[in-house]
């Protein structure tokens, strides 16, 4: 017997849209309102996501201002790999050749999933599609660089007329958990750089290894790049480091960087650079337009002493770490580092990468630490004593003082250029101006922050002044030496 019955199944009912004013409908069933606009044969459907009319009618406004941009022209029909084609050479001016190469790989990766579609036409579900897809194989920092392509693929896209909004702006970048930088200690730098310099006796072997080492050094005691060192192709903008670079005279070392506005850079070189580098020239005796390294790579023979001694694989890049790490832990102070690095940020990067440093040096540190009285503190004056007009200086340090006034002709403690009560009091054993306004002063004449422990080496503080300040201002201060008492000029003017 069959059975008969009813089709119970609804059909399903088209959405009523009722016009209410041009280009703008109301949705029957939400009361909420849509733009229905045309441009160059092109139907754009938008919800205004509200029930008010007013609101709806400004967000039409917007809207038909935002599709009035976009541009008809063969560039519309662009589709994402070429769009990002096209976004890559118009920036290329702007960027690294490695820049360039890593872009072009995050390109690769992310075409095969708009495919043939045109910018125009992907939507945030294609985007969630390469996330889910994509995201799932990729390391975070990976997915942040493809992200962070898409966006600006996207958005110039945007700017060009191209499309109306960025479909990939909602999503969330990952959290970069960064890698914890392992930096050998002074022993193993030692221990690595003997290891790299012993060879198997064949004179080929015995260059290289000298060369190797001699590049592990340089990277060491400079801060430098490996591409600032040894440059990169013929086709590269990039060129190595050349003995031309090295100032004897000057103490100091040209690094012709390109990766920021900030690494080409002149830097002053340590006594360990200037050692290294003397010793070098007298052996290589080379000529200015020689490379100060002519090898390209030491990795191998990094790795073969890294083995050999039961060390972590270390890198070139380690040796830059190594050296951030050695200045601050001798009391250079963060700002000055990063521009030693060549950074652009003004201490920012560093003060991150390298906030933790080496155990052994936080293990010192730590013991300096007191809940007493901390040692580098200075006693503040008593308002009291400010009011009464009385001295904070006890009667044996006014006398002292007083005695150490005498020698000068002019009382650069008063003066109101922070140069000469800088330098005045840089050259002056007594205390006649306050730790707090010597490091006022200081601060205005390094163009840095300067600490009260910096103080243990006023040469240094000296040679770095002379190194910062101009030709011009340097003249004055000598005419300002002279004029108080004659001296220091010698060290002013080194």
């Amino acid at each position: 017997m069959k059975m008969t019955g009813k089709n119970t199944t609804k059909p399903v009912e088209k959405p009523a849209f009722h016009k209410v004013a041009e280009n703008l409908y109301r949705l029957e069933s939400s009361n909420g309102y849509y733009a229905l606009l045309k441009r160059g044969g092109k139907q754009f459907r938008r919800s205004l996501k509200t029930k008010d009319r007013k609101l709806a009618d400004r967000r039409l406004n917007d809207l038909r201002a935002k599709i009035g941009c976009l541009k008809i022209s063969p560039e519309a029909k662009l589709n994402f790999e070429q769009a990002a084609k096209l976004w890559l050479e118009t920036n290329r001016h702007a960027a690294s050749s490695g820049t360039v190469k890593r872009r072009e790989m995050y390109i690769k990766g992310l075409a095969p999933y708009f495919k043939n579609l045109p910018v125009r036409n992907i939507t945030e579900q294609n985007c969630d599609r390469w996330v889910k897809e994509r995201g799932a194989i990729l390391a975070s920092e990976t997915f942040v660089h493809e992200l962070d392509v898409l966006n600006a693929v996207f958005d110039f896209a945007l700017n060009r007329g191209l499309i109306l909004s960025n479909p990939a702006r909602h999503i969330k970048r990952r959290k970069i958990i960064s890698k914890q930088i392992v930096v050998p200690s002074l022993d193993q730098f030692k221990q690595l750089i003997s290891a790299i310099r012993q060879s198997d006796g064949k004179k080929d072997n015995q260059e290289k290894c000298q060369d190797g080492a001699n590049l592990v050094e340089f990277l060491a005691y400079s801060g430098a790049r490996i591409g600032e060192v040894v440059g990169g192709g013929e086709a590269s903008e990039k060129r190595p480091t050349l003995w031309g670079d090295v100032n004897f005279e000057r103490g100091t070392i040209f690094l012709p960087g390109t990766k920021t506005e900030a690494a080409p850079r002149t830097i002053p070189m340590s006594e360990r650079l200037c050692e290294f580098l003397t010793r070098l020239k007298a052996q290589k005796k080379p000529q200015p337009k020689d490379r100060i390294v002519p090898i390209k790579s030491a990795r191998k023979c990094l790795q073969t002493a890294c083995k050999k001694l039961a060390l972590p694989q270390f890198t070139h890049h380690d040796f830059r770490h190594f050296f951030a790490t050695t200045c601050i832990e001798s009391g250079v102070d963060i700002p000055t580092v990063s521009r030693w690095l060549g950074h652009k940020d003004g201490g920012a990067l560093a003060m991150k990468r390298y906030g933790h440093l080496r155990q052994e040096h936080s293990f010192a540190m730590i013991k300096r630490v007191s809940f007493d009285q901390p040692p580098n503190s200075v006693p503040l004056q008593k308002p009291s004593e400010v009011e009464a007009g009385k001295s904070p200086f006890p009667a044996d340090d006014r006398r002292a003082i007083a005695k150490a006034k005498t020698k000068y002709n002019y009382p650069w403690w008063v003066s109101e250029n922070p140069l000469e009560i800088f330098w005045g009091q840089l050259h002056e054993e007594v205390w006649i101006v306050s730790a707090e306004k010597f490091l006022e002063t200081a601060k205005q004449a390094m163009g840095r922050q300067v600490f009260k422990q910096e103080f243990t080496d006023r040469p240094a503080l000296a040679d770095e002044f002379s190194a910062r300040t101009p030709e011009a201002t340097l003249n004055e201060i000598v005419r300002f030496a002279v004029r108080t008492s004659g001296a220091n000029c010698q060290a002013i003017v080194r």
